[in-house]
């Protein structure tokens, strides 16, 4: 392309240069790669007017609007070319065209990978890797954006990249949107639901979207081709969003390995249809001072689906993150840590960073404490499997996060909602002074006026602190919880915009313990519903219990404990749980635990789980079965976040 250029004079003159030294170097039989640099003098109208070995140009030229444009040339004979090796370019794109035009230069100390080892451009831009994995992929730095495929088939002939310059990227404000659980169907209804999220989204107008797995329904129960089909259908919705997208691999969009029929040699088998669509399952990006990973837990042993980081992976990331130590991280991936086999040698790798990890899975909003380290399970676009809203009460949304420097928060927003209050401050259990702090949302215009109030008494005053998409308020002065009577409480925050007021309202226990007896969760299971608490119990029985795999050092455990104390009785779900992070939980034991209450409708339970539950029924708590006119509905569960065992004297 660059040659056809020149004029026919100097072409042949650089094809006999080129004819000699391909000759001598077939002669010598030598490996030598030989380079040489040439220059165009190219008019104002981008015509070629002279080639030269020299980096000069008359004066007559350049006030005439000449260009001196560098061509460098590569010879490099076929006996050198080792196709164990994979190399390219990561070029300036100025015009964002995909393509390195002659004036475009190499990008040094960009990050490329093939998924198992990383390394850097040199200074013209070029890398070499093995040959090895599926993709060749860039992480793109914080102030370019990419103008090419950020990664790119091994088996693919142009292995270049082309970024361009975007300064705005590399601001120390950000916002992105976190989406989880879409799991995308054929039935119209969703579809329609998927579109009024991403116009939504698009209004917004964040800076990226991270999607933490589970794209479609249950692809790894059933066929290829109907597992293609729900891709097909996310694909195309997903690709009306306005800014870039970053999926992540859920353990339903691995494709047929739960399926009877499966053939893990068919194409699109596991995790070959995601990469088909959306390529690596695990990577990175920069955006602003932030270091951005993507993780896959997802494995497949012995014909078993897993949890855990691989070896491989960890090796990716352990290369991946030396290239950029000290920077603070922001960690994307599907299944909570809780769930993963070696998640404690995972997290160890992020000690030397600020780091707060985004996930999914759960269909619950809550935030935990992972190992020291922030980790955001965020609640479901679908819900409850599209069957209601989600078991902890969230209705179908997505999060919102906004970054500036080291402050990092974010908003849970409805699909659909054009005001929102979110009450985050006080916690269901409060003693002594309290803040009361709400996030609000509205479209109509700025706040006016927020106020508080506990019960029926005194009507406070709010601080309203602007933000750019939802504002912050806190209560002017103390909120002192002394003054009113231990037991429940409602506090409610209402705010006034130009349409209006609007309001919401939770309820409260005043208690000095900050452990909720079992006997009144149920009774009061709204205050508490969505919420991280603490109850101490001792254990009764298990009545389902599951391994879905087991290796030596750990088994992955799907459980039903019922448990009580002196108030009554409850049942705690251990779901997905990795048993080696588990204590002792035979009949007896007294244990401390961290529970989220929730509340399953009776139409998403497993067949076999409901045969159990009615063989089960004299031993269950009171209330664990919702009903209506006799009917099942639902049942009452404490999710299990962590615990610990108490010795009994």
């Amino acid at each position: 392309m660059i040659l056809q250029d020149l004029t026919p004079y100097f072409m042949r003159k650089v094809y006999l240069l080129i004819l000699v030294v391909i000759l001598s170097l077939v002669f010598l039989n030598t490996s030598l790669t030989v380079y040489a640099t040439i220059y165009r003098i190219i008019d104002a109208e981008g015509n070629t007017i002279r080639v030269t070995t020299e980096p000069q140009i008359k004066k007559a030229e350049e006030e005439a609007g000449c260009i001196l444009s560098p061509i460098q040339l590569a010879v490099v004979p076929l006996i050198s070319q080792d196709i164990s090796k994979v190399k390219g370019i990561v070029f300036e794109d100025h015009n964002s065209n995909g393509i390195q035009d002659i004036e475009e230069m190499g990008l040094p100390d960009i990050l490329v990978s093939n998924g198992l080892t990383v390394t850097v451009t040199d200074e013209t831009g070029s890398y070499l890797l093995p040959r090895e994995g599926h993709f060749v992929f860039i992480t793109t730095p914080s102030n370019y954006i990419y103008t090419t495929p950020w990664y790119k088939n091994l088996l693919e002939d142009n292995l270049h990249f082309g970024l361009r310059f975007a300064p705005d990227k590399d601001s120390k404000q950000f916002t992105f949107v976190q989406i989880t659980d879409i799991h995308t169907d054929t039935i119209e209804e969703h579809r329609v639901f998927i579109e009024k999220a991403v116009d939504e989204i698009n209004r917004i107008g964040p800076d990226f979207i991270v999607v933490t797995g589970d794209l479609v329904w249950k692809a790894d129960e059933t066929k290829i081709s109907q597992a293609e089909e729900w891709f097909d259908i996310y694909s195309s919705l997903i690709s009306n969003l306005d800014m870039p997208v970053f999926n992540t691999v859920g353990n339903h969009d691995v494709v047929s390995v739960n399926y009877k029929k499966g053939i893990s040699t068919e194409p699109g088998y596991n995790k070959g249809m995601y990469r088909d669509y959306f390529g690596p399952t695990y990577y990175s990006f920069d955006w602003a001072s932030y270091h951005c990973i993507v993780l896959d837990p997802n494995e497949l042993l012995d014909g078993n689906q897993v949890y855990k980081i691989p070896d491989y992976q960890i090796e990716w990331l352990r290369e991946d993150l030396s290239y950029r130590q000290g920077s603070p991280l922001l960690i994307f991936f599907h299944i909570p840590t809780r769930s993963w086999e070696n998640y404690a040698e995972v997290l160890n790798l992020f000690n030397q960073h600020s780091t707060k990890m985004f996930s999914g899975h759960l269909h619950m909003d809550v935030l935990i404490d992972s190992q020291g380290i922030p980790e955001q399970v965020t609640g479901a676009l679908c819900g409850e499997w599209w069957r209601g809203f989600c078991p902890d009460g969230k209705p179908y949304g997505y999060r919102i996060v906004q970054v500036e420097g080291s402050n990092i928060s974010s908003f849970y927003k409805e699909i659909g909602s054009k005001r929102q209050i979110n009450i985050i401050a006080p916690d269901p259990l409060v003693c002594g002074i309290t803040e009361v702090t709400a996030q609000i949302y509205t479209q109509y215009g700025p706040l006016e006026e927020v106020r508080y109030q506990i019960d029926q008494g005194d009507i406070k005053p709010m601080k309203i602190v602007k933000g750019k998409i939802w504002d912050t308020v806190t209560a002017i002065g103390e909120c002192d919880t002394t003054r009113v009577t231990a037991g429940y409480h409602i506090v409610m925050v209402e705010a006034r915009d130009k349409e209006g007021v609007f309001s919401q309202q939770m309820e409260v226990k005043v208690n000095q313990s900050e452990i909720v007896p079992l006997g009144e969760i149920i009774p009061y299971f709204k205050a508490y519903q969505g919420h991280l608490i603490k109850v101490k119990v001792k254990t009764k029985t298990s009545f389902i219990e599951e391994s879905s795999y087991s290796l030596e050092e750990s088994t992955f455990i799907n459980s039903i404990l019922i448990v009580k104390d002196e108030t009554g009785a409850g049942v705690i779900l251990i779901g997905d749980y990795n048993a080696q992070y588990l204590p002792d939980l035979d009949r007896g034991k007294i244990i401390t635990a961290k529970v989220i209450p929730v509340k399953y409708l009776w139409k998403t339970i497993d067949t076999k789980y409901k045969i159990l539950i009615a063989l089960y029924t004299f031993k269950l708590p009171k209330g664990f079965v919702i009903r209506s006119k006799l009917k099942p509905k639902g049942v009452h569960l404490l999710w299990l976040i962590d615990c610990e065992s108490e010795e009994i004297n």
